[in-house]
């Protein structure tokens, strides 16, 4: 079993970040629009991921940190890793940042 971790850091109340990750991730997933469904499939095929922690720091100045474990292994016959799971786990993060920062600004988010 292998581990992918990252972090993306925003400038959002942590609380308001928790509440998104949810939308956000309903969203990558079900919405068309959002994410092509061959790339879903592609990543599947890629990873079987059996555990993941994601937590939300918050950080000086109203900005929270948000970090991701995931526990997966990788589907091959050898157990080989998968060099761009890595770089897929940090593009969602990085997509992350710019859904929950617009999301912040559309309703005002900081007060």
């Amino acid at each position: 079993m292998a581990t992918l971790t990252s972090s993306v850091s925003a400038d959002v109340p942590a609380g308001f970040a928790d509440r998104e990750w949810t939308e956000f991730v309903r969203r990558s997933l079900f919405d068309s629009a959002a994410i092509d469904s061959s790339e879903v499939a592609s990543v599947t095929r890629l990873i079987d991921a059996s555990s993941g922690t994601v937590r939300f720091e918050s950080e000086p100045d109203r900005h929270v940190k948000v970090s991701v474990d995931l526990e997966y292994t990788p589907v091959s016959p050898r157990d080989e890793p998968v060099p761009d799971a890595q770089a897929r786990l940090e593009r969602d993060l990085e997509r992350f940042r710019a859904f929950v920062t617009r999301r912040c600004d559309e309703t005002h988010c900081r007060g």
